[in-house]
């Protein structure tokens, strides 16, 4: 049992996390939807272009097509000035404010207006138009003085839009030349800032609803949290308040009385005898033989077996009840054995697959008898073994297994395993089963030897299912005081 020093109340929520935790959401959304606005938006930009460029492409090879049904056409396309003159019939169609005319090697030929810069094309340009993919590129501010083109003297810069088309040889799939048509890009930097309008509406929008999603499922999930810490609270003072009048009903109840006979009929000449065998010690100056060794670790294993014994009937008469989790029950167990089993250079593990809860009262008798059968599985088993204790659900019953990796018990022994009367053990004082037994009966329950060999032994503990609460799913809801078990 705790004391209220030892059980912390869990801390009270704090309002400003609610409102770091759903900014922190709100910052990742924001961030998440700005990242996929700009790589749609730059797709989207790249496709505006680029089909201008497919545009322009399907124009020329559409305008040489007719000219060789009219036969308008006297040489090959391969020919510099057939290609020249193609590119001025192109530009009447289109609004182009330039013309450059590149080979196939990508070398400046003839440009129109004449007056027009010579410029190389890109490396990644004449990649792609050698294989007769056209290509394009926006620029949304640039002076057009700066093309050599036609404007008034410190003109503001408009967006221009270059679009580099291949022509494709007469014999095949050859590239005979380029050309470079320079244009007003007006148009698609009308078509930019709709398609920005656009995407900011509907990212904005999305954003609306999704923050707004977000903010009511995380604060209902929040204030469920905090309800459950509420009722975490409760219950933590709910304990606190047991606790106290467990301690109070223990002083002032009859059974403390009868427990405190106990104590003096029992405990004082076990302490008595403890006292003539330290004597006995302190005048052989502790060089004890093995029976003396023997009588003083008896002495003391029936102190603490007594002890226990009575703290649990004085905690039976109490006033107060709860309930108390096989997880609690298995972690009570574990927080006694481990320190013995460190103590001894043994392994011990505890392992449970299934769940229930029980009253109090019912949980100190089995952690008793578990206390005592781990204890004894602790002192068999070899260093560097293993304990283990298993808790597994069945359809009547909840079985506890203690397994340890012991040489296993003498035949004669094991035939009076529960029976008062001395034990093979060092320091065993032949009471410890036999006190369990009964412990176990007053439960309902059976305690037995399932298995005893070289590879160790095994005690089942089988606890009929009455005794656990209906409602084993949650552990901690007190038990009505007037409603029979």
């Amino acid at each position: 049992m705790k004391s209220a020093a030892q059980i912390d109340r869990p801390a009270p929520p704090v309002g400003w996390a609610l409102f770091l935790v759903i900014g922190l959401a709100l910052l990742v959304l924001a961030a998440t939807l700005i990242w996929s606005a700009l790589d749609l938006r730059g797709r989207i930009r790249a496709e505006i272009v680029q089909h201008d460029a497919e545009t322009l492409e399907a124009v020329t090879i559409m305008q040489h097509a007719n000219d060789q049904a009219n036969g308008e056409t006297i040489a090959s396309l391969a020919d510099a000035g057939e290609q020249f003159s193609l590119a001025l019939k192109v530009s009447s169609l289109r609004n182009v404010l330039g013309i450059r005319l590149y080979s196939a090697k990508g070398e400046f030929v003839n440009a129109c207006p004449g007056y027009i810069s010579e410029k190389a094309l890109a490396p990644a340009d004449l990649a792609s138009l050698r294989s007769l993919r056209p290509v394009s590129h926006y620029a949304d501010s640039r002076r057009e003085q700066e093309q050599d083109l036609p404007a008034e003297t410190d003109s503001a810069p408009t967006p221009l839009l270059f679009v580099e088309v291949p022509l494709r040889a007469d014999d095949g799939p050859k590239l005979a030349g380029v050309m470079q048509f320079i244009m007003d890009g007006s148009g698609i930097a009308q078509q930019y800032a709709r398609l920005d309008k656009n995407l900011a509406l509907k990212f904005s929008a999305a954003f609306a609803v999704a923050a707004g999603i977000l903010v009511v499922g995380l604060g209902l999930a929040l204030r469920r949290v905090q309800r459950v810490n509420q009722q975490l609270a409760e219950r933590t003072s709910n304990l606190l308040q047991a606790n106290r009048e467990l301690a109070l009903a223990a002083r002032t109840s009859a059974v403390g009385a009868v427990a405190s006979h106990l104590i003096h009929g029992l405990r004082n000449p076990l302490s008595g005898l403890r006292s003539f065998v330290d004597a006995q010690n302190a005048e052989k100056n502790g060089d004890f033989d093995t029976d003396w060794q023997t009588a003083r670790h008896t002495t003391q294993r029936m102190e603490e077996l007594i002890n226990r014994v009575v703290r649990v009937l004085q905690e039976q008469q109490t006033g107060v009840e709860y309930e108390i989790s096989l997880a609690e029950l298995v972690a009570m167990l574990t927080q006694k054995a481990r320190p013995l089993a460190e103590r001894a250079g043994v392994r011990f593990g505890a392992a449970r697959s299934c769940e229930a809860a029980l009253s109090n009262r019912e949980a100190d008798l089995i952690l008793l008898i578990l206390e005592n059968l781990a204890q004894n599985a602790i002192e068999a088993t070899p260093p560097g073994k293993g304990v283990e204790v298993r808790v597994t659900g069945e359809a009547e019953t909840i079985a506890f297994a203690v397994c340890d990796e012991g040489a296993g018990l003498p035949t004669a022994v094991a035939a009076r395993l529960f029976t008062p009367g001395p034990s093979s053990k060092k320091g065993g004082g032949g009471i410890g089963l036999a006190i369990s037994k009964q412990l176990a009966q007053s439960l309902g329950a059976k305690l037995e030897l399932t298995q005893s060999g070289p590879s160790g032994c095994s005690f089942r503990l089988a606890v009929p299912r009455q005794p656990f609460s209906a409602s084993s799913q949650t552990a901690g809801r007190a038990w009505p005081m007037d409603q029979p078990r």
